[in-house]
């Protein structure tokens, strides 16, 4: 990771000249030929290493440090050569004597005059924007998938899979994961109220094999796999209303693979993977004091489990434990701190992804194991303790149905399903799932007069 005082790379220098010029990131990408959040990447570097933290700071130290220069000004002010001293007469009356300019005080009024110019050209940018707005998109509507409840929206910006996946508002935020390029620290935000995407802002850890849960507001994503293929213990909490980042407490241990769901007052972590072995922990964040504590365990250790809340209740299904996806059912009371058996899955799977609408859990996706055959997706209602089909739209000719590492959430009464890994891929699918929901209509009482 970039350090204070660190000497900037070259790339970053690149970066910082077009800062300088009052670019933006998606001029400086376009410029480069690289992406938006690689110029993201090397300004946060850029930041750090020169001590900053603004984009007008870091292009004034970097003009005051010579790192830079600006058309029409020097970078630097060397002090003349000393001239031979000439004898002087003795002066008849005492004159006041000459104010005299230091070279460290000229220097730092060309770093003043530098700043103002950098000040003026990015406001001069800025109102350009605002005077040449970005095209609009061209609007975009779901397709239905033959006569089912499956429909095709806006695809993902690119493959992808391991993210984790939260919904604020009518918004569904895509985080990390990873891609044919890597594990990256992109969140990209799918707005279903017109289907477009957008970029927010970079988790500052870039990882994969991770789940996420919103609590105050805020959606958290605990652990991970980072880009080296090591697991990190890092907590990371961003916020969608200030477009910003936060650490929060660490896990007790480096977790990947973890399922994560909240009940509204805390953060709950269970199963997942430390890089060795699988784990059957339970933890519970308070955001009150920042901190985890442990839970009575797992009936049995897994990662890659899906689950939801459901009242008080937070299901935990499926899962893999390394050699085999499983089909156990169970779920923990938040009040009495206490886990039950649910039926069993259908079909084992590990790696899908699950979403609750109108107090029924739905379940997709999945197939770690060697060979794995999933054919369908479940439905099961805690009412009835019962398990149901449902059909899942067919994925290419191939008998190999795997579909694990989706990004599963819902939007009101509409569940979507984001990427995933399909025969070898990195999926840049949007599928949307709309259950079919029943309504009672109870007739509006009669005023008594006719009109």
């Amino acid at each position: 990771m970039a350090e204070f005082g660190e000497s900037l790379s070259g790339r970053e220098l690149e970066v910082l000249r077009c800062v300088a010029s009052g670019a933006a990131n998606k001029e400086i990408a376009a410029e480069l030929s690289i992406s938006q959040n690689t110029v993201k990447v090397h300004l946060r570097n850029v930041f750090t290493k020169l001590g900053v933290a603004s984009r007008t700071e870091a292009a004034t130290v970097a003009l005051q440090r010579g790192l830079l220069t600006i058309p029409g000004t020097a970078t630097a002010v060397a002090p003349p050569a000393e001239p031979e001293p000439e004898p002087m007469p003795e002066p008849a009356v005492a004159e006041t004597p000459a104010r005299s300019f230091s070279w460290p005080m000229i220097g730092l009024g060309v770093a003043s005059v530098a700043a103002v110019l950098l000040a003026v050209i990015f406001s001069l940018r800025a109102a350009n924007s605002q005077a040449d707005p970005e095209p609009t998109p061209e609007p975009f509507s779901d397709s239905r998938i033959g006569d089912t409840q499956w429909f095709v929206s806006q695809a993902l910006p690119d493959g992808r899979a391991g993210m984790a996946a939260a919904s604020v508002g009518l918004n569904v935020y895509l985080i990390g994961g990873e891609t044919a390029g890597g594990v990256i620290e992109t969140v990209s935000v799918f707005h279903t109220s017109d289907k477009s995407w957008t970029t927010a802002a970079a988790k500052p850890t870039a990882v994969t094999d991770v789940s996420a849960a919103v609590l105050g507001g805020e959606i958290f994503v605990p652990g991970g796999r980072v880009g080296d293929g090591s697991v990190t213990a890092v907590v990371e909490a961003y916020s969608p209303a200030n477009d910003a980042w936060r650490p929060a407490a660490s896990l007790p241990r480096p977790i990947a693979g973890g399922l994560t769901l909240s009940d509204g007052s805390f953060l709950y972590l269970f199963g997942g993977w430390d890089g060795e072995n699988y784990l059957d922990t339970a933890y519970v964040y308070d955001p009150g004091s920042d901190g985890w504590r442990p839970l009575a365990t797992l009936a049995q250790a897994r990662a890659f489990a899906a689950g939801a809340a459901i009242a008080n209740q937070l299901y935990v299904v499926g899962g893999f434990d390394g050699t085999a996806e499983l089909a156990l059912c169970e779920f923990f009371d938040t009040v009495a701190e206490s886990w039950s058996d649910c039926p069993p899955l259908l079909t084992a799977r590990g790696g899908g992804g699950a979403a609750v609408v109108l107090n029924k859990l739905y379940l997709f996706g999945g197939g770690l194991a060697a060979n794995s055959d999933i054919t369908f997706s479940e439905i099961y209602d805690p009412n009835t303790e019962t398990w149901q089909v449902i059909n899942t739209p067919a994925r290419g000719e191939t008998t190999v149905a795997a579909w694990p590492h989706l990004g599963i959430t819902n939007v009101e009464t509409r569940i979507y399903l984001f990427g995933g890994e399909y025969d070898g891929n990195f999926l840049p699918d949007n599928l949307v799932y709309a259950p079919v929901v029943y309504q009672t209509f109870i007739p509006a009482a009669s005023s008594g007069t006719d009109n």
